[in-house]
Parts: structure tokens; sequence; C-alpha cells
């Protein structure tokens, strides 16, 4: 079983673009009032992955049961930040590139080996 948690930090710059004179729809009065300028937001998150073992009655090329995941600490919500998370799992898979846009955001699958994955957090 692997696990991190990590305090994901990002920054805001001022928009170089000038602003809109509408209250709603991309840039307007809306959007900059929940996003602030020159701020920097800290979340704590859980990213990693845990297998488990079959048992002998496996088939011999799905003899463990893993899950790929990312989440708060405590099981929070993050959809509030998150837009979407994609795995790229080995090549091998069908449909290697997995994207999940709700929580919980995790890929479950059976296999037999170790291999590298990525995970790609987009942010809202």
């Amino acid at each position: 079983m692997s696990q991190a948690v990590n305090s994901v930090t990002t920054r805001r710059r001022k928009s170089r673009t000038t602003s809109q004179s509408s209250t709603s729809g991309a840039g307007g009065k809306d959007d900059e009032e929940k996003r602030k300028d020159n701020t920097t937001a800290c979340l704590p998150i859980t990213f990693g992955s845990i297998a488990f073992y079959l048992g002998k009655k496996a088939d011999e090329f799905q003899t463990h049961e893993w899950t790929l995941y990312v989440r708060g600490p405590n099981h929070e919500d993050l959809s509030h930040c998150i837009s979407k998370v994609v795995f790229q799992l080995h090549a091998s898979f069908a449909q290697p590139t997995r994207e999940v846009t709700s929580p919980p955001y995790a890929v479950t699958e059976r296999g037999w080996g170790e291999f590298e994955a990525q995970i790609r957090i987009i942010w809202k």
C-alpha cells in the first residue's frame, strides 16, 4: 500500500485581460468574487494506491485488485477545487488514460504485476 499526504499550494496572479462589465460568464464580476488576485491557497490532499491479493483461486492474470486515488486526508469532498483527475495507466490496459470528473477520484482494476502510473489533477 502506498499513500502520500501533501499540501498543494496554488497561486493566482492578477489577470492581464481587461475585466468585462457583465456580472456573469467568463471574467465577469461573479468569477472575480470567487477568485482573489495575488492569493495563495493551501489544500491538503492524499493520493496513492492500494492493492489486495485475491487468493490462490484467482486467475493467473488477475491476482490482485488495486485502486489509485486522490482524496482529502479525512475523505473530505474536494470537488469544489478539482475539476477532474487524470490517471495514466500502463499502455497494456484498455483505455490507459482515465478521466474522473467527480468524487470519488479513483480507478479500480484487476491485474497481475506492478507498473508506474501518473496522476494529474486539473484544478477549477
